[in-house]
């Protein structure tokens, strides 16, 4: 199966394509995990980035995680789900 692309805009306004590693709620919020497609972003291709995905007048936005308590949970929850793949 080919893995499904995001695109978003980056702080300049040029596109940034992600690889959607995976969606999850949790506490009632939807995030997604991305990885980079290249290495535009000067990321290590292992690295995630995770985005708080909420649906504003009728599109979805996409605001970058950077709590880390908040990091932290998503990434038990990810790492729960990959176990139980």
């Amino acid at each position: 199966m080919k893995p499904e692309i995001v695109t978003l805009n980056g702080e300049n306004g040029n596109k940034i394509n992600f690889y959607l590693d995976c969606e999850l709620e949790y506490d009632d919020d939807c995030y997604q995990i991305l990885r980079p497609v290249d290495d535009k972003m000067g990321l290590d291709p292992d690295e995630a980035l995770v985005f708080l995905v909420e649906e504003v007048d009728g599109s979805p936005s996409y605001s970058l995680i950077t709590d880390d308590d908040l990091l932290a949970e998503i990434e038990k929850i990810y790492n729960n789900m990959k176990v139980e793949e």
